[in-house]
This record gives structure tokens, sequence and C-alpha cells, in this order.
């Protein structure tokens, strides 16, 4: 399989730039982070050493086949050779660091994160349009101005097994009316919660990645504004937060 074929795939299976930034920072995060591994085989699922080699499973996986298959060949050697292995896994990793840099830097992405000046609402439309379609269970937005029309064009390409929640504050009714007909159709779960406390423009996807949006949604584009990836040991304090905003702020009943 030819690199410019699997970076095309990547791109129709919504693993555009926006999402190999954030697939970077990981990556990054977990070989700047890996454990002591010893010299000898640890075989507690429960321990540093395991969690770690699942973490980074499922990352290189992302990557691409060939790194998925390197990992298992890597892992498959681990009860025999465990500190070969280890060393593979952190060349794997390394490896794998370089190859998604090289390609943000052929798609002029290199930079983490991107801004868009006015008038950019296509290109602002199209990457976060697919950090949306990049959730796999879960979907938390946090925006104060999103309204229906912005639910419509963006979560028309979500997976319909996805949990969602939105938080919001003046568009919340508006917000509703969309979501009544999105889950009729599509039988998602989706809930809506209004308040005033919030002023930032969040998205979490899957309890894990975060991204800020510069500018109101409903508005990026027409204004300058950027989308930009938190870094993976930051998230989770940012998700905190917010889970304390939802917990307090009013639920808006749906029809469906």
């Amino acid at each position: 399989m030819s690199a410019e074929f699997e970076r095309q795939m990547k791109k129709l299976a919504g693993d555009g730039p926006a999402e190999r930034q954030i697939l970077l920072l990981k990556l990054q995060y977990e070989f700047e982070n890996s454990p002591n591994f010893g010299n000898r085989y640890v075989g507690d699922a429960s321990s540093p050493a395991q969690l770690w080699i699942a973490r980074i499973g499922a990352l290189l996986s992302r990557v691409s086949l060939e790194h998925k298959i390197q990992f298992r060949t890597q892992v498959g050697t681990s009860v025999q050779f465990w500190v070969i292995s280890m060393d593979g896994l952190r060349r794997a990793l390394s490896a794998a660091i370089e190859e998604i840099k090289l390609e943000l830097e052929l798609d002029g992405r290199d930079d983490i994160g991107q801004v868009y000046a006015a008038g950019k609402e296509y290109d602002f439309f199209t990457d976060l349009r697919g950090i949306f379609a990049s959730a796999e269970n879960e979907l938390f937005l946090v925006d104060a101005y999103f309204d229906g029309a912005s639910f419509e064009a963006y979560f028309s390409a979500v997976s319909r097994d996805l949990s969602i929640r939105i938080l919001c504050g003046s568009y919340a009714r508006d917000i509703a009316a969309y979501i009544d007909k999105f889950s009729l159709q599509t039988g998602a779960k989706i809930e809506i919660r209004k308040t005033k406390l919030v002023h930032d423009r969040v998205v979490f996807l899957d309890g894990s990645d975060c991204w800020l949006v510069g500018a109101s949604i409903k508005d990026a584009g027409k204004k300058p504004t950027y989308l930009i990836p938190l870094a993976p040991q930051i998230s989770p304090q940012k998700l905190s937060i917010y889970e304390g905003v939802w917990s307090s702020a009013v639920s808006i009943s749906l029809k469906a």
C-alpha cells in the first residue's frame, strides 16, 4: 500500500490533519512518559507497563496498518524477549511520530492547531466537522452561542450511535427543535443543557481529546478564529471543570 494511497484513505475516513495533530500530541506524550519496564516480563494487565502497551497499541493502529502489524509483532515476542521488545516499541513510537510530522508538513499543517483568517468559513467547517466525525463514543460540546443551524451542519456527519451532550446558552431552544428531528431519525442519545457560566468554546471527544475553538462556532470563519488541541495531560482537568458546570446547568426537555 503506497503512502499516498494510505493518506487518501485516512482523509476519506475523516482522519484529516486536525485529527492527526492530536494523535501526534498523544504519541509524543506516551513516548516522553513511558514507564520503567524493568528487565523481566510484566504480565499484570493493570501494571504501568501493560497499560502503556495497551495505549500505544490503540494509537499506533490509528497511524497505519503497517504500524499496527509491527506493534503486534513486538508484543508477540515480549514474553521471551521483554527488554528487546520494549525497546522496539519505543522505536516504533518514535518512527510513527516522525511519520505524522512529515505528513503534516507536506499538508502545510506542521504547526499544532490551525488559525483561520476572516472569510475562511469552509476551511474551518471542514476541519471542525472532521473532528466531530472522529468521535467514537461521546461528543461533549461547550459553546454559549451554538445554534440550531450549526447543529444541523456539523452533526450530520457524526456516528448514529454517539452519545452527544451540548452545553450552551442563548439558543438552547433553537437547538432543541433540530435535536428532536435528529433523534427521531437516528436514535442518537442527545442531551442539551443551558447555562450562563460558559464563555470558552470547547469540544471534548470520547472523554479524552479536547479542542479549543476561538470564536463561537456559528460565526467561525466569518471572523478570525482558531482550532487548537489541548495536550493529553491537560484535557482531563479541562473536562472536569465543564462536567461541574454541566451538573448545575438547566436541562432542556426534548420531544423525542
